[in-house]
């Protein structure tokens, strides 16, 4: 189950990052509305159909990962976009001005571009590497936050079968389709992390002031002790 739950909503999540788009709502249906299924209207052993693609895309714990992973891909993108840059202008430097340039300095400017070209698509190489395995571990944690909640729903509803809404189902009833009350059942249990500077302040101990120590007692002076 926690294979299959983890598989589907990489998938969503994949595909939702290769057409770099914000999570949207599926348009609505020209068919007549229904009533959303419940637990009483489904019987025990019964089918349910299920949009991983929007457990992953729509939930709360989900947009925070897909913000954190649209956050780095936009920052590869700069990366990649200022090379790739510098490599087109060393080549348009060699188209304008390399047939009046002396061998020697035309040899080291060619040099620099195709290190510069060769530099870019190692960059690129490496910055989908790096999307990839940051795909990998946010999908991990969000599905040890949301997958224990969605197996305890199946449990409950007693379903013999689950199948995700993409898997080529020809028709399927919109009653059985329980997307809208997981996404429900994900958002009421899944708690949040605190904003930084809400966490900041509640990891900050406030340090009572130590009561000040009393006075010392002043030292007789000669005179008193030739008194006493």
């Amino acid at each position: 189950m926690r294979r299959i739950l983890l598989t589907t909503m990489a998938a969503g999540f994949a595909a939702a990052m290769t057409a770099q788009t914000t999570a949207q709502t599926a348009p609505a249906s020209t068919a007549p509305a229904q009533a959303p299924a419940t637990s009483s209207s489904l019987a025990a052993g019964g089918v349910a159909i299920i949009d991983a693609q929007r457990l992953a895309l729509e939930s709360a714990p989900g947009k925070e990962a897909y913000g954190r992973l649209q956050k780095m891909q936009a920052q590869k993108k700069d990366e990649l976009d200022k090379v790739e840059k510098e490599a087109r202008d060393l080549v348009q430097k060699l188209t304008d001005q390399g047939s009046s340039m002396p061998a020697d300095k035309l040899e080291q400017l060619q040099k620099q571009a195709d290190d510069k070209q060769k530099a870019w698509k190692r960059m690129q190489e490496d910055a989908q590497k790096d999307l990839q395995e940051a795909e990998r571990k946010e999908m991990q944690a969000l599905e040890s936050r949301i997958g224990p909640i969605v197996k305890d729903f199946f449990k409950e509803r007693r379903y013999a079968l689950v199948l995700d809404s993409r898997a080529g189902i020809m028709y399927a009833d919109d009653a059985v389709n329980v997307t809208d009350e997981v996404l429900k059942r994900i958002n009421t249990n899944v708690a949040l992390p605190k904003p930084a500077a809400d966490n900041k302040a509640a990891n900050t101990t406030t340090t009572a002031p130590k009561p000040a120590a009393p006075p010392a007692a002043p030292k007789p002076t000669p005179a008193a002790k030739k008194a006493s």
